[in-house]
């Protein structure tokens, strides 16, 4: 695989070369490229995607004496990119020595020049077409398996399956500078995907949505790039350890078009809404353990105990409420703010970890029939 380089007066003034979309074909998935000269020579040289160049080249462009408007043939040779200048000037700069007069010798018959055939190894995926190569999977790709997605390619674009029964959608990801914006968009453009996004940290956060905004098409917001940073997915996973988030909470923060940390932080006040429900249920259960079985009580004689633990009336009243139905079944209620106590707290927490068990070993027993 080859391709041309134009040299302009920024490339030669800063050793650089823009990355052209040959050139991005050339490096996807890199940050260090080893390319070498005509003579063999080795430069080590680093691919800055942010600042969309190839950087290291002045050594190899003062030994060549390139100028502007030259022409460079770079190789795909293996794991190396071979350089070759086009521009017959362009010869090495060498040090000239005086040599001793030598005395005339006669006159040779002149020799044949030996031909000297250059060949340029093909790269495997055009020798293997059948055999994709595969890039080096992404960190994030990690996070998402662990919100409950499925990974479905080897290389970028990284398309993930979220399959929740008669529910399922596709999402397409890549790095920033890892593609073209626009090959990313046309996955979700075409069809293939529902959702496509932009992966970059919430430090390139401005430049990742400069990049999406250059390609959304004006009044279509809903087939735009989206953008997700990583800190964003690591968060999440957090959360799922308190709380069981899954991919439906992930297609909610994609509609809005970002999963960032200031995103996200709606769906943790949700969260921590629930948690906090669950442990004013725990906080009842502890008011309710001093009463005895079949008593009746009232609403207004817990409340002094339940202010000392923060608790307010209507918190009070929706957990009574709840105990009151199946599958707990703790409480009667038999009129507006009155409660018959069924059984202890004690004995309804045994009786529930029994139900729990046998409801568990139903569904073993159903799975295994399937």
């Amino acid at each position: 695989m080859t391709a041309r380089y134009v040299l302009t007066s920024t490339c030669l003034s800063s050793g650089t070369m823009n990355l052209t979309q040959s050139l991005r074909v050339f490096l996807q998935g890199k940050d260090r490229v080893t390319l070498r000269d005509e003579e063999g020579e080795i430069y080590d040289c680093s691919v800055n995607w942010r600042q969309n160049r190839l950087e290291g080249l002045a050594p190899y462009y003062a030994k060549r004496r390139l100028g502007v408007n030259d022409k460079i043939a770079l190789h795909l040779e293996g794991d190396e990119v071979g350089l070759e200048a086009l521009t017959p000037a362009a010869k090495p700069a060498r040090a000239r020595f005086s040599e001793p007069e030598r005395k005339p010798q006669p006159e040779a018959a002149p020799e044949k020049p030996e031909k000297r055939v250059k060949v340029t190894p093909y790269p495997k995926e055009v020798i293997f077409p059948h055999k994709p190569v595969a890039s080096e999977v992404p960190a994030f790709s990690a996070d998402l398996e662990a919100l409950g997605f499925s990974r479905e390619s080897a290389s970028a674009p990284w398309v993930f399956r979220a399959a929740m029964g008669r529910r399922t959608f596709h999402l397409a990801l890549a790095k920033f500078g890892e593609m073209e914006a626009k090959e990313l968009l046309s996955y979700r453009q075409q069809g293939r995907v529902q959702y496509a996004a932009i992966v970059a940290g919430e430090s390139s956060k401005p430049e990742a949505l400069a990049e999406t905004a250059t390609v959304r098409p004006s009044g279509l917001v809903q087939v735009g790039l989206g953008y997700v940073s990583p800190e964003a997915l690591q968060r999440l996973v957090k959360l799922k350890s308190a709380f069981p988030l899954g991919p439906l909470d992930i297609e909610r923060l994609l509609r809005e078009g970002r999963i960032d940390l200031e995103a996200i932080q709606g769906l943790e006040q949700e969260i921590t809404g629930v948690l906090r429900d669950r442990s004013h249920f725990s906080a009842v259960l502890t008011l309710l353990a001093d009463q005895p079985p079949q008593q009746v009580f009232l609403l207004a004689d817990l409340m002094p105990m339940a202010r000392e633990m923060n608790l307010e009336a209507d918190h009070l009243q929706n957990v009574l409420e709840s105990l009151s139905n199946p599958p707990f079944l703790l409480l009667r209620r038999l009129s507006p703010g009155e409660f018959l106590m069924r059984q202890t707290v004690e004995q309804a927490l045994a009786d529930w970890v029994e139900y729990a068990q046998v409801m568990a070993q139903r569904l073993r027993v159903v799975l295994q029939e399937r």
